[in-house]
């Protein structure tokens, strides 16, 4: 069975925390760490992460201070980098879980079983859940094809080839596609839910619209892929599409380096065209 480390990133996080990490302590097959990393936060987030280290060995409490500028992506990467050069034990897996997510007693063992009877599985998640009204319902943002930010699970050999995170907005797009780039297998197990306590809710004002935009060039989409990801970005998410537009096409104009290489950016941007074309097909 494969020893997994779990790392934590936690910024005001006090009403939930405890809550999360109670979850994945009662795991029926256990976390070999579980760390968790307070990235400066302003609540009680530290303290109740040193109590619970207190009380149970498997838990490492890291406090960090935060970086003066909040900067979406960046943050949570550093965050995340610090728990893992932390890790003090061997493991196979390892898993970027956010503090605010409860996860069914079985979601280690679930995640264990499909790395050890597929070797060519690279990245693993299974789907969020939020609170409508009384009512547990998928989150609206959730994919079949994307492993969400906030339960991701990476094997040894895949995070090694995909060289970690990049702290950078679109980091949890940009390690999936690397990780098809280098052949491995991205699954999201659409039965496997985990209760996501504080949705995903994100204002898009106009200069995180045009973050995002530069990400879409960032990751090699060229022009023609780069324009319709603007369009369904600013309609699935709600952003600000002259915002993303702009940001994208001042990239593009520019000829700004990217997060990837020119050989990564050519597969990036068939396995794009090839996931539009199937749709049309299907």
């Amino acid at each position: 069975m494969a020893n997994i480390a779990v790392i934590v990133p936690v910024f005001n996080e006090e009403t939930v925390l405890e809550k999360s990490v109670l979850s994945l302590l009662a795991q029926t097959y256990p976390a070999t760490e579980l760390i968790l990393v307070d990235d400066g936060s302003t609540d009680r987030s530290a303290e109740i992460a040193n109590e619970l280290a207190s009380r149970f060995p498997s838990v490492h409490s890291i406090q960090t201070t935060a970086h003066a500028v909040h900067e979406p992506g960046k943050k949570v990467v550093y965050a995340f980098q610090r728990g893992f050069d932390a890790l003090r034990q061997s493991w196979d897996v390892v898993c970027k879980f956010d503090a605010d997510i409860v996860f069914p007693e079985t979601y280690l063992a679930q995640l264990s079983h499909v790395f050890e009877t597929n070797k060519a599985l690279g990245m693993f998640g299974g789907v969020l859940i939020v609170n409508n009204k009384g009512t547990w319902t998928k989150e609206s943002i959730s994919s079949s094809e994307h492993v969400r930010g906030p339960i991701k699970a990476y094997s040894k050999a895949c995070f090694t080839a995909i060289g970690g995170l990049r702290p950078a907005l679109g980091w949890d797009t940009l390690d999936e596609l690397l990780a098809l780039y280098h052949g491995f297998e991205v699954v999201t197990d659409q039965a496997l839910e985990a209760k996501h306590l504080r949705p995903t809710g994100q204002e898009y004002s106009h200069n995180l619209a045009k973050a995002k935009g530069r990400v879409f060039y960032q990751l090699g989409y060229g022009l023609l892929l780069g324009l319709l990801a603007c369009v369904k970005w600013s309609i699935t998410q709600g952003g600000n599409f002259i915002g993303v537009l702009s940001g994208f096409l001042q990239q593009w104009v520019l000829q700004k380096e990217k997060l990837v290489t020119k050989e990564q950016a050519v597969f990036i941007r068939k396995y794009r065209w090839s996931r539009i074309f199937g749709r049309f097909v299907s």
